[in-house]
């Protein structure tokens, strides 16, 4: 397998551990897509499930071994041990929170996810193109947990072996997790269908056409909708002029003499009030 929804897979080769004498770990990498950093996101690779420890320094290892003058300028990573969904359709910049204080900073990525950033365009396109080239050949990259070989780094990798599960520890997680997937859809679908029959506010029942097969697309459709009469009513108070007929404009014209006659009237008893007391003065 190559390819799995536009992403890459690449494999590497990991060092030994007490169940398997040669592991695997697979990368789905793919070119970032961004509307808010474009620039950026031109010379930046999108990488879910990186390996454990991976750094700038062996991430840059990696990439200088399949192409060796593709520079890797950063890496933005998030290898916390969480639970959480990454959905594989939808733009890599809507899988991180926006940067509310406009730096720029790729820090809130989901779990299990990084970005690598290149020196340029024509080094993150020559990467990418080496990286599909070297997931059809035979020979794998043998993926070093720590760069130097110190007592810390002997003992992260050492930890790291002792993590990879048997195949069948494997096969036992995998089986509970697809338990879990299957009680979960189960439930979205019994939610999907009583949403089929929402009444809204007007009381009609909302009609959803056969391609809507998910709570997104039905929640979508609302809101479209709502967003659709709230442009409307605003077209419609535009058009709804209060001066638009001859009449409605004598109207007003009347209205207006009217006040003003009757201001002036005020005025003139007010100035007799003064005359009166004598303290009228018009200078």
């Amino acid at each position: 397998m190559e390819e799995v929804k536009g992403f890459s897979v690449v494999p590497v080769e990991l060092a030994q551990s007490q169940w398997n004498k040669q592991a695997r770990h697979y990368m789905f990498i793919k070119k970032h897509q961004s509307n808010a950093m474009k620039e950026m996101a031109e010379r930046s690779l999108f990488i879910v499930n990186p390996p454990f420890a991976c750094t700038l320094s062996t991430i840059r290892q990696f990439f200088k071994s399949i192409a060796s003058n593709s520079l890797v300028e950063n890496l933005f990573i998030n290898d916390e041990d969480l639970d959480y969904d990454i959905n594989l359709t939808r733009l890599t910049s809507d899988l991180y929170d926006d940067d509310k204080d406009g730096q720029g900073s790729l820090v809130r990525l989901p779990n299990g996810t990084a970005i690598v950033v290149f020196v340029d365009k024509s080094a993150c396109s020559l990467a990418m193109s080496k990286l599909k080239k070297y997931c059809k050949g035979d020979e794998l990259y043998s993926w070093r947990v720590c760069g130097d070989e110190t007592a810390t780094s002997i003992r992260m990798a050492k930890a790291y072996r002792d993590r990879v599960l048997s195949p069948e520890e494997t096969s036992a997680e995998v089986s509970l997790s697809l338990q879990e997937f299957e009680k979960r859809e189960a439930k979205s679908i019994e939610e999907l269908g009583e949403m089929k029959t929402l009444v809204d506010e007007d009381g009609f029942t909302m009609v959803v056409g056969k391609n809507r097969k998910t709570k997104r697309g039905i929640l979508g459709k609302m809101s479209g909708t709502s967003k659709v009469k709230e442009i409307e009513d605003k077209k419609l108070k535009r058009k709804e002029k209060a001066d638009f007929y001859r009449f409605q404009i004598r109207e007003k014209k009347k209205l207006e003499m009217n006040e003003l006659l009757k201001k002036f009237r005020d005025d003139q008893e007010r100035i007799k009030e003064l005359k009166e007391k004598k303290r009228f003065r018009p200078y």
